[in-house]
């Protein structure tokens, strides 16, 4: 199976498409490259890993996709609706099907499972550890800076660092994670940002999209989660199917095994 993951000039591309996402329908391809500093090929290779055939149907997905009157609400209940919808079909477009299979081998290969979150993102990341604990892997979360710092530092090769970030650029895991790495710890992040810190210091990334429209007006971070969330389950998803999968192979041979 061809990788699909978003080499760094693809990242780069990407998060360009991202930022000027509603322009689409009326970009030409060169134009696009223009504004992304890259070739046209480079745009359709970005395209291609995400899903899509080419640079066309990408446009033409993006220019046909309906919008939904929300009768009853007002515009800004609307758009707040609309935000929400718009980062579940983003998200879930922006998704590896190769990254998410790294990150099921990954999951598989490790006796010891940490999990870093901070703030609202370890709602995301104490449903994950539920769930990860209903396939008997042990992983436990770490939200302060102190423990994560010292339990990084005693991650070795059978360990795998989750670690559940919108903008992947808080020191306090990233300092952590550059030590775990020299010791053979594997990463795993879940985050919203293509181009970060986390990202570049990942084995894997698993990345979601984060709408740039806010409701709130609290000078707090108290921005949705709803990409994590959405990534969690699909990595869930696909561990358990993997699971399954497992146990009907085992099945499977012991039924031949007992008629020879």
């Amino acid at each position: 199976m061809a990788t699909k993951v978003l080499s760094s000039a693809e990242k780069y591309c990407w998060e360009i498409i991202q930022d000027h996402y509603d322009e689409i329908p009326e970009l030409s391809i060169s134009k696009l490259a223009e504004l992304c500093h890259c070739s046209i090929s480079t745009i359709n290779r970005t395209v291609q890993k995400k899903g899509f055939k080419g640079y066309s149907e990408f446009r033409f997905y993006i220019k046909e996709k309906p919008v939904y009157e929300i009768k009853g609400f007002s515009a800004e209940i609307s758009a707040a609706i609309a935000k929400n919808e718009e980062e579940l079909s983003r998200t879930i477009t922006s998704i590896s099907v190769a990254s998410v299979e790294a990150a099921v081998s990954c999951l598989e290969a490790a006796s010891d499972i940490l999990i870093f979150a901070r703030g609202l993102s370890i709602g995301a990341a104490t449903e994950l550890m539920r769930k990860l604990e209903l396939f008997h892997k042990r992983a436990v979360i770490h939200d302060d800076g102190g423990a994560m710092a010292y339990y990084a530092k005693h991650a070795g090769p059978d360990s795998l660092i989750i670690v559940l970030s919108l903008s992947g650029g808080r020191e306090e895991i990233n300092q952590p994670l550059a030590e775990a790495k020299k010791n053979g710890a594997k990463i795993l992040a879940l985050t919203a940002s293509q181009c970060s810190e986390l990202t570049s210091l990942a084995d894997i990334s698993l990345v979601g999209y984060k709408s740039s429209y806010e409701v709130n007006y609290f000078e707090l971070d108290v921005h949705s989660r709803l990409p994590l969330y959405i990534l969690e389950r699909v990595l869930v998803d696909a561990y358990s199917i993997f699971k399954k999968q497992q146990i009907f192979e085992k099945e499977k041979l012991g039924k031949i095994s007992s008629k020879s």
